[in-house]
């Protein structure tokens, strides 16, 4: 995706369109230098077999304007990694601090890439009504959830460890990330609302 890119002083608008796994953005791109409109560029990114996407809420992206690609990502993780399929027993005694416990260890080790609702509940009344629940995370978070767990007294175990192509779908060891974002804002490996695309392959084409 050479050649795409935007200034320190540039904002735009966003269109999205989708076709199967192919999604289609549209970028219109005012790049300004104090204050004289220098150009106006649109942009086509198309991602091949996508994945997900978020952030897209606004039409504007500042201050998210630098673009990057990374096949190495902790939002890839759920993509790229063996998957543990394992088993919460117990009722936490503070199950708020329990939460807040598993929150701390996903933005150290994911930088919130990875939140608390991709794998547990997050509703306390939960907790009291069951007992055991069953998760699924990949394999790299298990020494530190398992941690969690001792320290708040419950019982952690792996039941299954589902490796490569038997992740079914969830299997995409091709997958990346295309972040649009800022790092005088936020470095790209934690999350602060950034819009991201993730998928195999992505192009661009300018059309203006």
């Amino acid at each position: 995706m050479d050649g795409l890119g935007s200034s320190p002083g540039s904002s735009g608008s966003t269109t999205i369109r989708s076709a199967g796994a192919a999604l289609e953005m549209i970028f219109s791109i005012n790049q300004t230098s104090y204050d004289i409109p220098v150009e106006h560029e649109e942009w086509k990114i198309t991602c091949s077999n996508t994945e997900k996407y978020d952030g897209f809420f606004w039409s504007i992206l500042l201050p998210y304007t630098k673009l990057e690609i990374l096949d190495n990502h902790p939002a890839l993780l759920m993509y790229q990694s063996d998957e543990l399929q394992c088993e919460i027993d117990g009722i936490p005694g503070n199950i708020n601090e329990f939460i807040g416990d598993i929150s701390i260890i996903l933005e150290k080790e994911t930088g919130n890439w990875i939140k608390v609702t991709d794998i547990l509940w997050n509703i306390e009344e939960c907790y009291k009504l069951y007992s055991k629940r069953n998760i699924r995370i990949p394999k790299s978070l298990n020494q530190p959830i398992k941690e969690v767990c001792e320290k708040h007294n419950l019982l952690f175990k792996i039941n299954n460890e589902v490796i490569g192509e038997d992740k079914g779908y969830a299997h995409k060891p091709k997958s990346k990330i295309l972040i649009f974002g800022n790092e005088d804002v936020s470095p790209n490996d934690f999350y602060l609302n950034q819009p991201y695309v993730i998928a195999e392959n992505f192009s661009a084409e300018r059309i203006r």
